[in-house]
């Protein structure tokens, strides 16, 4: 028997959580532990409960994939500090990393509880990503507990989201969950379609990660139709991929993939040995659902090689899993598999009332989609007008005996077909405007961005002009001017007692106009920008600052490469803008600028110890410098988050997706 495929989790928190890649290289993890270790000395000097709650969930998410278990510990701690006075932002990202927790380790009940309080407070926040994510993590659980209808419901919902924040690599995710949902309803053409459009995305953004899931789906997609041999070379190429990536959770799913599509091979060692490894790896990593899979393929490899007694044990083991967390996938299998046992031993009292079991759950909880629904029933009246063709070719007279009650029901079938004809029209017309629906709205949004970048590349043309006018132009006329003033005051000075020190006074106030034309004309387009990036103009425009006045650290991580200019120019004014705001406003002494850099985003931090400010007083954000901070980010799809309390400093944090 085949494992359930692993739905794709998205992991797209774009607030203060540092974003992690679901898996990330070995040379990653370094700076992985060196944040940890970073997060850990926070959380050690600061006694603010909420800060230390952020500094939890921060925890939490970096080693939400390679230490689950510390990453549970974490959220724990973070929801004791938080409960003192928590914002709605830790509040939501609290909640979507309970989600993620049980998400992983495969209690879907659980998953249902805390994604619906994440959906609500980021709807609250109007944050999209993590409304998205929540409803995804939503309809995972609600595929595990054999509820269709409301799993493609969440999917698509979290699509049409995604899809108005142009993340691509999420829609593709969808498409994969989508692709399974079709799956287990037997409609193999459009589970390869959804897939199809996975492959096509994943190729383009060359993600080995999300390609060895999507082989992995089809790998159990032929293996449901019987191209057994066709399945292992996907189980396998999915397989070899994630022994590099040596991601504990994908690896176990490889491991249980393998192992049943040999124990349909009947190469049972083979089998037997990638089921184990399995079972060992879920366990290391507390996921259930993965532990139940594999005691059930392990109880159909032991009934195969006539171990009946072992075969029984796993099965019984997982069926009393399955049962104690609702887990009605494997719960299903796990029945099927030891009432055939029993009938091969000759129990067939024990058999059958295993089998009544299974009727019961179908009975109670198997639910299928309209398509399914209508397919089931299409095929049924096909085979009922073949049986009648046979028997009226055979016996003329069975027409004159068919009772009222056949032709009732014959009549009953077609009406039903009729209505789900209907119903189907009516669902597919439904969908059809919806994509036509967001099309439109991606459109729009497309407009918007192209003005905003038009507004920007016109203010930057301006700065340039204006800079290049006061240096070339009213620059060289102070220079002449001085110049001119030197020769009257060498040839013509009157030889008066103060007439020395005035010209003086007004050679120095010439000179000092030409520096304060050079340093305007350098403000509105640096050099150092132009000629050697993001990180050398920053460096020039903060050495320009007297530390007397202001002392600034600057720390930059991941920036090796120049980034493009529209995104440099876009973070060169935001960190202008926030300095000289200190320096206006703040009445600091130190400012700690960081700057970082991944796959994935742009992350700038600016804290200050200044007077700070209530964060809840409106009439803050009215400034003309901090709406130019604001909108310039929104430009680049960015979010910013400002952290102050009176007497406690003010700390700006800047998230700039590059995905």
């Amino acid at each position: 028997m085949l494992s359930t495929i692993i739905k794709f989790r998205s992991k797209n928190n774009c607030l203060i959580i540092l974003c992690i890649l679901f898996l990330v290289p070995i040379s990653v993890f370094s700076q992985i532990n060196k944040t940890a270790d970073s997060l850990k000395y926070k959380i050690s000097q600061t006694k603010d409960p909420n800060a230390k709650a952020q500094n939890y969930l921060q925890l939490s998410e970096l080693l939400s994939h390679r230490e689950i278990g510390a990453a549970k510990s974490y959220l724990d701690s973070a929801s004791k500090f938080g409960k003192v006075k928590m914002s709605d932002q830790l509040l939501m990202l609290l909640n979507k990393g309970y989600t993620d927790y049980y998400d992983n380790t495969g209690k879907p009940d659980s998953v249902i509880k805390y994604a619906i309080v994440a959906f609500d407070v980021a709807t609250k926040l109007r944050n999209g990503q993590v409304k998205a994510a929540a409803l995804n993590l939503k309809g995972n659980a609600y595929m595990t507990k054999r509820n269709f209808k409301d799993a493609e419901a969440a999917y698509l919902d979290a699509m049409r989201i995604y899809a108005s924040l142009n993340n691509e690599l999420a829609v593709g995710n969808l498409y994969v969950n989508l692709g399974y949902l079709f799956q287990q309803q037997h409609l193999v053409e459009e589970a390869q379609k959804q897939y199809g459009e996975a492959d096509i995305i994943f190729k383009r953004l060359a993600n080995t990660e999300r390609l060895a899931q999507l082989y992995n789906n089809y790998g159990i997609l032929y293996g449901e139709n019987n191209q057994f041999g066709k399945s292992a070379q996907y189980f396998e190429a999915s397989m070899h991929i994630r022994e590099k990536l040596k991601d504990p959770l994908a690896l176990a799913n490889a491991y249980l993939n393998v192992g049943g599509i040999n124990v349909l091979l009947k190469n049972y060692k083979k089998a037997e040995v990638n089921l184990l490894n399995a079972k060992v790896q879920f366990e290391k990593i507390h996921n259930i659902q993965g532990v139940t899979s594999c005691l059930t393929n392990l109880g159909e490899l032991y009934e195969n090689t006539k171990d009946y007694q072992k075969a029984i044990a796993y099965c019984k083991e997982s069926i009393a899993l399955s049962k104690a967390n609702h887990n009605n996938e494997d719960l299903e299998n796990a029945l099927v598999n030891i009432s055939n046992i029993y009938t091969k031993t000759g129990d067939y009292k024990t058999a059958y009332a295993y089998k009544d079991k299974l009727e019961s759950l179908k009975d109670t909880i198997y639910q299928k989609s309209l398509t399914g629904e209508i397919a089931e029933m299409q095929t049924k009246f096909e085979t009922e007008k073949k049986e009648q063709k046979i028997i009226l070719l055979n016996k003329e007279n069975v027409i004159q005996k068919l009772s009222i009650s056949s032709r009732n029901t014959t009549i009953l079938i077609i009406i039903l077909i009729f209505i789900f004809s209907l119903l189907m029209g009516a669902l597919f017309y439904n969908r059809y405007k919806l994509k036509q629906d967001a099309r439109l709205q991606a459109e729009v949004i497309n407009q918007q961005v192209l003005a905003s970048k038009g507004i920007i590349d016109a203010e930057e043309r301006e700065r340039k002009r204006i800079a290049g006018e006061l240096h070339d132009g009213i620059g060289q006329l102070f220079t002449a001017v001085k110049m001119n003033l030197e020769i009257l005051v060498d040839r013509f000075l009157v030889k008066k007692p103060d007439a020395a020190l005035l010209a003086e006074k007004t050679l120095a106030m010439v000179d000092e106009s030409c520096t304060e034309v050079r340093s305007i004309a350098h403000q509105m387009m640096p050099n150092a920008l132009i000629k050697t990036g993001l990180v050398s103009a920053l460096r020039d425009f903060i050495n320009k600052i007297p530390a007397e006045k202001l002392n600034i650290s600057l720390e930059t991580k991941g920036i090796d490469k120049p980034l493009d200019n529209t995104t440099e120019t876009v973070l060169y004014r935001v960190i202008q803008e926030s300095v000289n705001n200190v320096i206006k406003h703040a009445a600091a002494t130190s400012l700690d600028i960081l700057l970082l850099c991944d796959r994935q985003e742009i992350t700038v931090s600016i804290e200050d110890n200044g007077k700070g400010f209530n964060t809840s007083d409106k009439n803050k954000f009215t400034g003309v410098g901090l709406r130019n901070i604001i909108s310039r980010v929104e430009y680049l799809k960015g979010t910013v988050d400002i952290s102050s309390a009176p007497g406690k400093g003010t700390l700006v944090a800047i998230f700039i997706p590059l995905v």
